[in-house]
């Protein structure tokens, strides 16, 4: 038996694989690309001999579900998505529809016929919307989407939900916040970065940051968000089907740039007046994800603090420059 991850080789995706094949589960990593590149095989180390990679289209179901039978497949973890937001959103609209619905139907067809026993769907804080900053957001609150992937995703937990109930599926939705950390570095998949890859290739480079809006986000350690997922998927009978994948707690940006002085000798940053960082972090001011349920149920709490979080992302970008 294996568990088939889809997005396996992308940024979240292989912190997953990384986890589970670590933990001497067989993986499955379905991907685009079809294989690891240098940098994903050294994160995974010894533990890659336990991970597969196959090229696929989540949108082709005969290569689900032929990946699903000649794997053994019992178990997926459907990450696979197109992260269509900012300035990327006209381009990448039309795509990010037909992957994060359509792909989203079509994994959990090919998962159904397979007769998959556990599902695990990583959704996106952004189904939430623009909320007050400072009201941590539970599960049950309102989900009022803008962009288009949001709303995507929103659509895709929806499906889930239903493929779960109607053909009995032991499946949960998680939804995700912020990642950052080892591993997330610009590819032809993957165009949108997090704003600490920003400061801290900025710190790398020694040149000074220019912060204009001092936002706030739950920023999340990439292997903090990953943990929760295996946890999730792990779980015996899990008591609610969505849970929060966060850091918990909303970060200043300017606090995060002062813990990246402490840890970078000679770092730089300076807040500008008036100026205007990003439209989309400025437009979807949220509050943090609460944490309570993911505690309670799965035993999850967040364990990188972000100088930590820091520090071993900048340890990563200067053995893997890019």
């Amino acid at each position: 038996m294996s568990i088939l991850v889809t997005g396996g080789t992308g940024f979240v995706g292989i912190h997953v694989v990384a986890q589970l094949a670590g933990a001497g589960e067989p993986v499955v990593a379905l991907s685009a690309e079809g294989e690891l590149d240098g940098a994903a095989r050294d994160f995974l180390g010894p533990a890659r001999e336990r991970v597969a990679c196959v090229k696929g289209d989540v949108l082709d179901l005969d290569t689900l579900r032929a990946a699903m039978e000649r794997h053994d497949v019992d178990g997926v973890i459907h990450g696979a998505a197109v992260t269509a937001i900012g300035g990327l959103e006209p381009e990448a609209a039309r795509q990010a529809a037909l992957v994060n619905v359509g792909g989203t139907a079509t994994v959990l067809e090919a998962a159904r016929l397979a007769g998959v026993k556990r599902f695990i769907h990583l959704s996106s804080a952004s189904v939430y919307g623009a909320t007050d900053p400072d009201a941590p957001l539970e599960e049950d609150a309102p989900l009022e989407p803008r962009g288009i992937y949001g709303i995507t995703k929103r659509a895709g937990e929806e499906i889930a939900r239903r493929y779960f109930e109607l053909f009995g599926i032991d499946g949960a939705i998680l939804r995700l916040s912020a990642p950052y950390g080892p591993l997330e570095r610009p590819n032809p998949l993957r165009t949108v970065m997090s704003p600490v890859f920003d400061w801290c290739r900025a710190a790398l480079n020694g040149d000074e940051v220019e912060l204009a809006d001092d936002l706030v986000r739950d920023l999340t350690y990439v292997s903090d968000a990953a943990r929760c997922v295996v946890l999730a998927f792990g779980g015996l009978k899990l008591p609610h089907t969505v849970y929060n994948a966060s850091c918990g707690e909303n970060l200043r940006f300017s606090d995060i740039l002062a813990a990246l002085t402490r840890v970078r000798t000679g770092f730089r940053y300076h807040l500008k007046e008036g100026g205007v960082l990003s439209p989309f972090f400025r437009d979807s001011l949220r509050g943090p994800l609460s944490m309570k349920r993911a505690e309670e149920d799965l035993g999850f709490t967040p364990q990188t603090d972000i100088e930590t979080g820091l520090r071993r992302y900048l340890e990563w970008l200067e053995r893997h420059p890019v």
